[in-house]
């Protein structure tokens, strides 16, 4: 894989030379591209190899350089569970949704009980807008084989690459459970008003009041030896609703995460894969960019779009995903 920050015009001209590739940046880019073997998905902002750029002119071109074929599909929401139905053999699927529709929301909720999902990698990204545009403009995801703009389905990539390589993923994730009450839910979703602390009944937005917490610290939970993050969207101060921006589960313990000393060394280590972050695909959240102040700063080990959720396999929230290739342990051999 190989990372390109180009202008319209450059992108354009990859397509044309029939490059495959998962393309980031403003809608207004996206939407004038021509077709190809190409997904996109729109967002406010970009990590470069010179720092966080906000609303970007430039778009960020994952250069899929291993593709022996590839072929696009759109899915929406009710098609969601077909995902692995059309892959190659030997292979990885890429994956754009737009934040907020309900292929997110069923995605969150859905994903791990989907035929095959884990037989293969499945690697991807929340489509967002910049943050004072949510409720202004609608996300979207791009399948460049039709030309077609998507606000509420998900834009698939299935790729094909030789049986010597092996597609990879890691999931960097460098916030740790604090030692904090244990909080958990009655039910699974998006918003929550009750909860229960240290088995305690309480309302959730008081209990976040009372103690001062801050909002920028994930929930994190224990998924099976994972460290997985559910973060905070808003807090309604006059309904006591709270949202998250990737769902709580019924009956998960969840606490409230460790801060972070230096978000742009957060993200430093990424698998021991021996690769350079423009050789790897990668997304990170939007909530560490921001909190971060990651803006014209620089960060170890990570290149690639900003988003409003990440796909590895699943879906994550606050945490980095990256993927590669590698020569198969068969073929090392």
């Amino acid at each position: 894989m190989r990372n390109l920050l180009l202008s319209r015009d450059e992108t354009a001209a990859r397509i044309a030379r029939g490059d495959v590739m998962v393309i980031a940046g403003k809608e207004e880019l996206l939407a004038t591209l021509p077709r190809g073997t190409w997904i996109g998905g729109t967002t406010g902002y970009l990590m470069s190899e010179q720092g966080g750029l906000t609303g970007s002119d430039a778009l960020f071109c994952t250069v899929i350089e291993s593709a022996l074929q590839a072929r696009t599909v759109v899915l929406p929401a009710a098609d969601l569970a077909t995902l692995a139905s059309g892959r190659f053999a030997h292979g990885l699927t890429c994956i754009l949704i737009p934040a907020f529709g309900q292929a997110h929301q069923r995605y969150a909720l859905e994903a791990a009980t989907f035929p095959d999902l884990f037989a293969q990698p499945v690697m991807g990204w929340i489509a967002g807008v910049a943050v004072n545009e949510i409720g202004v403009r609608l996300p979207l995801v791009f399948d460049g084989t039709t030309g077609t703009a998507h606000a509420d389905a998900a834009a698939l990539l299935h790729v094909e690459v030789a049986a010597t390589l092996q597609p990879m993923l890691d999931i960097i994730n460098p916030f740790e459970s604090g030692h904090g009450p244990a909080i958990s839910f009655e039910e699974t979703g998006f918003s929550a008003t009750q909860c229960r602390v240290d088995g305690r009944p309480v309302l959730l937005s008081r209990h976040l009041a009372e103690t001062g917490q801050h909002l920028e610290l994930p929930l994190v939970a224990d998924y099976a030896g994972a460290r997985i993050n559910v973060s905070i969207r808003a807090v309604d101060p006059d309904t006591g609703e709270v949202t998250f921006y990737a769902p709580v589960v019924a009956g998960q313990a969840y606490h409230f995460a460790r801060p972070l000393a230096d978000y742009a060394e957060a993200f430093a280590p990424h698998a021991g894969s021996g690769l350079q972050p423009e050789q790897m695909m990668a997304c990170n959240c939007v909530l560490n960019y921001l909190y971060g102040s990651l803006e014209g700063k620089r960060t170890s080990g990570f290149v690639g779009p900003i988003t409003f959720g990440e796909i590895a396999y699943v879906l994550l929230n606050q945490t980095l995903v990256v993927g590669w290739t590698e020569l198969a342990a068969a073929a090392a051999a």
